[in-house]
């Protein structure tokens, strides 16, 4: 028993050196194994970093996209206006207009525009990437308005369509006014007073009307009172605004329906909307009149493809 278990002790001396030499060649492997891990860590990082450079950059870009698409609509259907909003929109984002795909539908009411960019790359430059193309889509378009409010207690006779941008009506006409149709005061349902229509001439309606419906024709002589809120309204543009070069809130630009009379009813039927800008207000009670330009300004409200005669657009992203 004693010579085997010498014989085994002897054995596991002998074994040693080859152990030594298997732990030596394990931390070797294990070396390897790190410097290989530590690579595949680098690339991770280097993935992550610039990922998020890319992100933040489509997101910049989709952004822009959005704001040029949006600004440009506003001039549809006039294309030649709304790329050059959208050209301008872009460049203001930081965006090179040169890189700009800029294109429209065949009925000139939606847009598209494409920004494309370059974007350096910094660790991704370690596996062979330096440079990725990033870019933002957006489409807009417009629609005719069906519901609206804000509007003020005189309009335009259908009979006066089309309307033309930039072209000047007569939107309440005195009673020896050589002007087809009604001539008077749109009544709101609610205003009752003169009080009520100096109010709605100076700050619009505050209630909704929408297409089709059927409102009154003011009973007495409201031109005064309605006349004193459309001067005011003139009057408190002191920044030199016309009708082609006005700022956001002009107290000169207003909401006006567009109306068929339905004599001898005493009611007028809306069957549509348009934006004018207010030239001047002549004369004074019933052969008071009021002058404005057509101009192709958008609103946000709830829209309708299939109107015809409302001259008031909406524009919304549909992509």
């Amino acid at each position: 028993m004693f010579k085997f278990r010498m014989a085994e002790m002897q054995g596991v001396v002998n074994m040693l050196p080859l152990v030594r030499k298997f732990f030596k060649d394990e931390r070797g492997t294990a070396v390897v194994i790190i410097a290989a891990a530590f690579a595949v860590l680098m690339g991770f990082t280097a993935l992550a970093i610039d990922s998020g450079i890319l992100y933040l950059e489509h997101t910049r870009m989709a952004r822009a996209a959005d704001a040029s698409v949006l600004a440009g609509a506003q001039e549809l259907p006039d294309t030649a206006g709304a790329r050059s909003n959208a050209l301008d929109y872009a460049q203001r984002n930081g965006i090179d207009p040169s890189t700009l795909d800029i294109s429209f539908s065949a009925d000139n009411k939606q847009i598209t525009v494409t920004a494309r960019k370059p974007v350096n790359l910094y660790f991704a430059k370690l596996i062979g990437f330096n440079t990725s193309t990033v870019k933002g889509t957006a489409t807009a378009r417009i629609a005719p308005v069906k519901i609206t409010r804000g509007l003020i207690p005189v309009g335009i006779n259908e009979v006066m369509l089309p309307l033309t941008v930039g072209q000047e009506y007569m939107i309440k006409a005195g009673a020896h006014s050589n002007v087809q149709g009604w001539r008077e005061i749109i009544e709101f349902p609610g205003e009752n007073g003169a009080t009520d229509y100096r109010n709605t001439s100076l700050n619009g309606y505050p209630n909704t009307v929408q297409i089709n419906d059927q409102v009154g024709k003011a009973a007495g002589n409201m031109s005064g009172p309605t006349m004193q809120g459309l001067q005011e309204r003139i009057d408190n543009c002191t920044d030199g605004s016309t009708w082609n070069n006005y700022q956001p809130g002009c107290p000169r630009v207003v909401l006006v329906p567009i109306y068929r009379d339905l004599a001898p009813e005493n009611k007028v039927k809306i069957v549509g909307f348009a934006s004018v800008f207010l030239e001047r207000v002549t004369g004074n009670g019933q052969e008071s009149e009021v002058y404005a330009k057509y101009i192709n300004n958008t609103v946000f409200g709830e829209t309708d493809d299939s109107l015809t005669n409302s001259y008031l657009n909406s524009v919304r992203l549909v992509q």
